[in-house]
């Protein structure tokens, strides 16, 4: 459950979103690590959704997982998304800020080992500064 803090008893419903960039790599450790948090904080794993072989300088129309992953959150299908890393969403600050648009409520990156709680009524601005801020924070 969300903890009070973020006002709400709502569920947590994670998308797990894995990429490495050559075909060379695997998502194998991604994946394992995302999982396992997810078992111990109680969240309900959605779905996994992946992109091997696949930079994370390309939009998401090169993106088929995170497209996926961007329309069951729009379809609330999930209201949080896990990632190794910020840069496994995004090279590009174009890209984060287009992701901070949709309708998800936080963030988990396993390399911050922290939850960004991103308001749903925030305007896209707002929505993005408290991202950044969520990044340089010890």
């Amino acid at each position: 459950m969300l903890s009070s803090d973020w006002g709400s008893t709502m569920k947590r419903r994670v998308g797990i979103y894995l990429r490495v960039s050559t075909d060379g790599q695997t998502t194998e450790n991604q994946r394992r690590e995302l999982e396992a948090v997810a078992a111990r904080s109680g969240w309900e794993v959605v779905g996994i959704y992946e992109d091997a072989g696949v930079s994370g300088s390309n939009g998401r129309e090169k993106r088929p997982g995170l497209d996926r992953l961007l329309k069951d959150a729009t379809a609330r299908r999930i209201n949080m998304i896990a990632a190794w890393s910020v840069d496994r969403l995004g090279r590009s600050l174009q890209h984060l800020v287009e992701l901070l648009n949709e309708p998800f409520t936080a963030i988990y990156t396993c390399i911050s080992k922290q939850s960004i709680r991103l308001l749903r009524q925030a305007r896209p601005c707002s929505r993005c500064v408290a991202f950044l801020q969520s990044l340089s924070a010890p």
